[in-house]
């Protein structure tokens, strides 16, 4: 169960709407004024996950948490590497690495450099594995 699913409110919510959906629960759930069972647990939840969703920070780290654990999920990753840990073939204008099985996973240096993300899912060209790629968008990539 994702921290949104705990508050009720879906993932793009607002600040606002964050707020408010919390303090009806906390009225709902709070162990001092509540006779729901397992009031108090689940009054701890939905603070924890407002702390976590109402700090912008805390939430984009979240958020981006989220992403990858979707990614994991969608392709059989075999590994989480920086850009940095690729080789570069600069005449080619590639970065590759290879499998365990043998195959290059191949990623062009223009869409590295190009990319609006800070990670990108790279293909094997030999078999069904990828590898996360973070991107580390600096202006020597």
């Amino acid at each position: 169960m994702t921290l949104y699913e705990v508050l009720g409110v879906s993932q793009d919510a607002s600040e606002t709407e964050i707020r408010k959906q919390y303090q009806e629960l906390a009225k709902i759930y709070h162990p001092d004024k509540s006779s729901v069972e397992g009031a108090n647990e689940k009054f701890v939840k939905v603070k924890e996950a407002f702390q976590i969703l109402a700090d912008a920070e805390k939430r984009r780290e979240y958020d981006d948490q989220l992403k990858r654990e979707k990614l994991y999920q969608e392709f059989p990753m075999s590994e989480e590497l920086f850009l940095e840990d690729l080789e570069r073939d600069r005449e080619e204008g590639v970065y590759m690495h290879t499998c365990r099985c043998g195959g290059q996973y191949i990623l062009a240096a223009q869409d590295a450099r190009n990319s609006t993300e800070k990670e990108v899912v790279v293909a094997c060209n030999n078999c069904t594995l990828s590898i996360l790629v973070l991107l580390n968008c600096d202006e020597n990539t």
